[in-house]
């Protein structure tokens, strides 16, 4: 459902309150997320499709004899929020009721989330003290960015693509995010950030037949000197990338491009570094925290507060515990997972604060969201004129995790644009070739700091606005391609 009304603090305070004035529970939570975006698509070196929408949604849990049950709607009206918490907790009871009778069997919403030993009751987190979000996650001139403001910013690349027979797909949407909790355990927290979610794709006609380039950016806020960075380097791109040569198969070395390492991070944190994929028997750090699993160069940490000053910082997750600091891989060595406030209490430990918004309307579980690959020394002509004979790879395309999780298998084709490094210079472009190998060992032959780029860059990981990543470039050895796939 659609909304006419922004969401302001004061608005959702009384949304959030009316729900939590719902009788019948012993606990109550209440969660929002919404989204205000202003919608543009691009396709044929033009603007397709225009739109400003509103949408939010609103979860209540409820916990009733230390069972819980949940609702979800998006009808914000006094009777529709009303009848959401009504429905958690009518929920929460029959699942009690059936528990009861059948002490050996889950409760009836066990199919939601994985349970605590059996008996052991649910209870709601407490509040904790969350920092504030840094002023900059707030643009306000993101929101003046309207139609009419991107055509201006847009049009002298569409001109320049359609002079030279190429098209200019992709979108770019602006916006406001807000997310907010309130329980009866004291918990009222309450954030807005604004967000720019810009994917632009330079296409040789027939559409993509031959040659393609792609460039994303996920941040808080953006220039006109940052879009039109972009949209030159995409068209440029796209222009060098006409007649790409067939290669072989085999071990090859590659600079992978910020968003191409975040398509493999963002595998990495749903296999992995989730504590429920290691409950589940199934994450690459299954009995292995606290031993080298990849290079003693690599540090990967998830921040929601995002200290490098790009990204879309958000200060506490879904169940509004906030967002903690956690070294995943400190020097190669594995060094910790994330955790809802379910999984953090049957694992004994305290949350870290990584419930995704997504769990609003799916079993609550733990993602690292906010993922920062840690810069090296390098720039990105040092790692080109490093390779003698590789691969620069601006993007890959169907990445899969699910091959090996246990050692972190990943497999994907190249997309768009990926170009032959010969005596240290990018020459020819190449068709898709699709690699298939572990990130762990992967990621362990990166030649230290001079295999990774300074400077980070903010791209989404999955999942839209939930998953927000600062990545480098990154130089791999070796990473092993296991059969071509020709372009139409």
């Amino acid at each position: 459902m659609t909304h006419s009304t922004p969401f302001t603090a004061p608005w959702l305070a009384d949304r959030l309150q009316k729900a939590l004035d719902v009788r019948g529970a012993d606990e109550l939570q209440v969660s929002f997320v919404g989204q205000e975006v202003d919608v543009l698509r691009l396709a044929a070196a033009s603007l397709v499709a225009a739109a400003k929408t509103t949408i939010g949604t609103l979860a209540v849990r409820a916990v009733v004899g230390g069972v819980e049950g949940t609702a979800t709607t998006t009808d914000l009206s006094d009777e529709g929020v009303a009848r959401c918490g009504q429905r958690a907790i009518a929920q929460a009871r029959l699942s009690a009721s059936r528990s009861r009778l059948n002490a050996s069997r889950s409760r009836l919403n066990a199919s939601r989330s994985r349970l605590l030993p059996l008996g052991t009751p649910i209870t709601l987190p407490e509040a904790r003290a969350i920092a504030a979000a840094p002023s900059w996650s707030f643009d306000p001139a993101v929101l003046e960015l309207d139609t009419a403001a991107k055509r201006a910013w847009l049009e002298d690349s569409f001109d320049a693509h359609r002079r030279d027979g190429l098209d200019l797909a992709g979108r770019f949407n602006t916006g406001r995010r807000t997310l907010a909790v309130r329980s009866t355990r004291g918990i009222d927290a309450f954030h807005q950030g604004t967000f720019v979610d810009l994917s632009l794709t330079s296409l040789e006609r027939p559409a993509g037949h031959r040659a393609s380039a792609t460039r994303e950016l996920l941040d808080a806020s953006i220039t006109r000197a940052q879009v039109d960075a972009l949209l030159t380097e995409v068209h440029q791109e796209c222009l060098a990338a006409h007649n790409p040569v067939e290669i072989e198969p085999g071990e090859w070395d590659v600079v992978l491009s910020p968003t191409a390492v975040a398509s493999l991070l963002g595998w990495m944190s749903i296999i992995g570094f989730s504590s429920d994929a290691v409950e589940d028997g199934t994450s690459f750090m299954c009995g292995r925290l606290g031993t080298q699993i990849t290079s003693p160069h690599l540090r990967l940490t998830d921040d929601g507060s995002m200290p490098l000053g790009r990204g879309l910082p958000s200060p506490f997750d879904a169940e509004g515990t906030p967002r903690g600091r956690v070294e995943l891989i400190r020097d190669g060595v594995a060094n910790a997972t994330v955790h809802t406030n379910l999984s953090a209490a049957r694992a004994g430990v305290a949350a870290t604060g990584h419930t995704v918004a997504s769990s609003l309307f799916s079993p609550a579980v733990a993602h690292a969201a906010h993922l920062h690959f840690e810069g090296g020394d390098a720039s990105v002509e040092s790692l080109i004129g490093s390779v003698k004979r590789g691969l620069f790879v601006t993007r890959f395309h169907y990445v899969n995790g699910a091959t090996d999780p246990r050692n972190a298998v990943l497999t994907g084709l190249l997309r768009d644009a990926a170009f032959l490094i010969e005596e240290g210079a990018m020459t020819r472009a190449v068709t898709p070739l699709r690699f298939t190998d572990s990130m762990l060992e992967a990621f362990g032959r990166i030649p230290g700091r001079s295999g990774i780029t300074s400077t980070l860059f903010p791209v989404a990981g999955t999942h839209g606005t939930d998953f927000s990543f600062l990545c480098p470039h990154v130089l791999i050895p070796a990473l092993k391609f296991t059969s071509g796939r020709m372009s139409a």
